[in-house]
């Protein structure tokens, strides 16, 4: 790994170097050729015909632009943040956008990639990055596409077909999604010791014999709009169910206790959006947009360590999103004005052994404002925002009063390089935070407990960056820090009865420092780019009664080549290491190779994920309490020597374009289950 770093900075330097003999003009930080321009909150990458040509969708299409701290799995269809310093916003025309939105992608109406890494205090409190693909609107003609993924060794494949029709003002589209898989490769294996109130340590090895994993999947949306040079509106009706078996056999203490573990499980989502922008004269405009969700969830969950024990699960969910905001484009700097409005309604029963109704309603009310412009050569963004929160579940209830300021300041060095500093306020809850008050057994010495007195705590992020563009060189050197006093963390307290409690609750702060470096180069312009970045992380917790440290490094290297027809994509990423409270966990490293063919409105891409590994470990955490020590170690036989294929085909006849403002989706997918 040191030796990975010193190559990365090398690399970083020697490149630098050269870009300095390179022409250039800033404006905004515009380079020649207009592939990539700094803004004020991140830059604008312009993909060239060979990467939009080469793409059969728009993961694709953003895995080839190897956007900083950003991993994108086209082969999944997933994109993260490479850190996970939070969550990723994906928009088309400045909406958040599905899985079907991506997949059906007219590359030939892309214009840009806004890639937003300072994201305003519009986009919510947990995105670290937002992905903005900017199209042109057809106006005439349809397009018909059908995307079909398979496995050649599983059982795993993927269909999607989608339609649009274009008549003058109007637009007509639907699409369906079909996915199905049955994998078995998982292998979980758990060594646990317990420290029992006398004083004595219990150890108990869990390890899995089988674990047979089937899902089927249906997603169908029915979308219509119309639009004219100053107003959009567009509305969507979708539909999409998941169901799940997953069945494991398991050994306690090396096979003297057999063990059986069933959870079978349906969820049922539907959805309604309605979406509308107007311009005015004087530069100004209106957007407002809400959506209303419902969904269904059941499932069953069973095992038999120590005693038998079963429970099933009835939920229903319904949430009401809105959003409006006003914006007028000023002379001396742009003012935006919004609020958002959210009501949510959770029931979720439990029947057999654990017997409980959760009935929770969660309100957010959130007004902000923000101004940005310049002055001289300095940029400015300034803005802050105010939310009421409210949450009630039986006797439980409280009210979240929050001040949510941030601070953007940039300053143009010279042509080529760009200083930024950024400070960010904001309240956040856990990702795995449970405020229910429902009790789940998770085996027979373990509880995973709800905690309703759960409250978010304050973050304090700091960012500072040091850019340099150039027509074919894209650097950047980060420093970023995040403060967060009286963070919800897990914790593990231990009963009379020597049973494990595992809950949430708020304890003295979880503080994170990380290094960045990263650069994308174009080797031979239009024909070879390559992509290196490198992290060190410097996690900081103190809980109750503990104080734990952990410095780890990261690294993701990515190469693309266009040959004519053909294109060849590689990528490798060391996995994401971190420490948060008392658990330290890591995820495998990753390969990807990919080998692309393009005739005609036909695609063909083989890949590859994990050659040369059978076995490949793809995840690791271990549990660092006084009182309970536990490795849990994942290792995945499908996940190795993994071969896919991907057939795309995409008809379209009388396209015409014209610009377009924004898309939409508010849709909510969170059923509040506690497993």
């Amino acid at each position: 790994m040191k030796k990975f770093f010193v190559v990365l900075l090398s690399a970083l330097a020697s490149l630098c170097a050269n870009a300095q003999m390179e022409g250039g003009e800033i404006g905004e930080v515009t380079v020649s050729g207009r592939r990539v321009v700094e803004k004020r909150d991140g830059k604008w990458f312009y993909p060239t015909e060979e990467e939009l040509g080469s793409s059969p969708n728009g993961y694709s299409l953003l895995q080839k632009i190897a956007l900083p701290g950003v991993r994108v799995d086209a082969i999944n269809r997933n994109i993260t943040s490479i850190d996970n310093r939070g969550d990723i916003g994906i928009r088309i025309n400045d909406m958040p956008a599905t899985v079907q939105d991506l997949l059906s992608l007219d590359m030939n109406s892309v214009t840009r990639i806004e890639y937003i890494d300072r994201p305003g205090i519009r986009y919510g409190e947990n995105v670290a990055y937002v992905i903005n693909i900017v199209t042109k609107r057809a106006v005439s003609g349809y397009v018909l596409g059908l995307e079909h993924y398979c496995d050649l060794v599983l059982s795993n494949i993927s269909d999607n077909v989608f339609a649009r029709k274009n008549i003058r003002k109007s637009e007509f589209g639907a699409s369906y999604t079909f996915g199905y898989g049955d994998l078995s490769g998982a292998r979980m294996k758990e060594t646990a010791d317990y420290v029992l109130n006398d004083g004595t340590v219990k150890s108990i090895t869990r390890e899995d014999l089988e674990n047979r994993n089937r899902r089927a999947s249906h997603d169908a949306q029915l979308v219509y709009s119309i639009s004219d040079t100053s107003y959009v509106l567009q509305t969507r009706l979708s539909y999409s169910s998941v169901n799940g078996r997953n069945y494991k056999e398991r050994t306690l203490d090396y096979g003297i206790i057999p063990v059986k573990k069933l959870s079978v499980n349906g969820t049922h989502y539907s959805a309604f959006d309605i979406y509308f922008h107007r311009d005015f004269m004087r530069h100004q405009s209106l957007t407002a947009s809400v959506a209303v969700t419902n969904i269904d969830s059941n499932g069953e969950e069973c095992h038999d360590e120590g005693l038998p024990y079963k429970y099933n699960i009835d939920g229903r969910v319904w949430s009401l999103k809105s959003e409006a905001v006003y914006e007028n484009e000023l002379k001396p700097f742009t003012l935006d004005i919004g609020m958002q409005y959210n009501q949510k309604l959770t029931d979720n029963r439990y029947f057999g052994d654990v017997s409980a109704r959760s009935l929770f309603r969660t309100s957010e009310q959130y007004l902000y404002g923000q101004i940005n412009g310049s002055l001289a050569r300095l940029q400015y963004t300034v803005g802050i925002g105010a939310s009421s929160r409210y949450y009630r579940q039986g006797d439980y209830s409280n009210r979240h009063f929050v001040l949510r300021p941030k601070l953007d300041v940039a300053y143009p060095l010279s042509e080529v390089w760009r200083l930024n500093y950024t400070f960010d306020c904001k309240q956040r809850m856990s990702n795995i935070a449970v405020i229910n008050d429902v009790a789940v057994r998770t085996n027979s010495m373990e509880m995973t407990v709800g905690n309703p007195d759960l409250k978010p705590n304050r973050v304090l992020e700091h960012t500072l960056r040091l850019t340099m563009t150039k027509p074919r060189l894209t650097a950047m050197l980060e420093g970023y820090a995040k403060i967060s006093p009286n963070a919800n963390l897990r914790r593990t307290i231990r009963t009379a009865e020597n049973i494990f409690i595992d809950t949430q609750v708020n304890q003295p702060h979880c503080n994170l420092l990380v290094g960045t470096a990263y650069a994308r180069y174009d080797i031979i312009p239009h024909k070879l780019t390559a992509s290196l970045s490198g992290q060190i992380f410097n996690c900081d917790n103190k809980g109750c009664d503990y104080r734990h440290r952990y410095t780890s490094l990261v690294g993701v290297a990515a190469m693309n080549a266009y040959l004519g027809k053909w294109t060849l994509t590689a990528y490798a990423d060391t996995g994401f290491r971190w420490m948060e409270g008392e658990t330290q966990g890591r995820n495998g490293a990753n390969i990807q190779l990919v080998a692309g063919y393009q005739t005609g409105p036909l695609m063909l891409s083989l890949s590859c994920s994990n050659p040369f590994r059978a076995h490949p470990m793809t995840h690791r955490a271990e549990q660092m309490n006084a009182n309970l020590h536990k490795i849990t170690t994942l290792r995945d036989a499908d996940e190795g020597n993994y071969v896919s294929l991907n057939v795309s085909l995409k008809l379209q006849r009388g396209r015409k374009y014209r610009d377009i403002r924004r898309s939409m989706n508010l849709s909510d997918r969170d059923a509040g289950i506690l497993k």
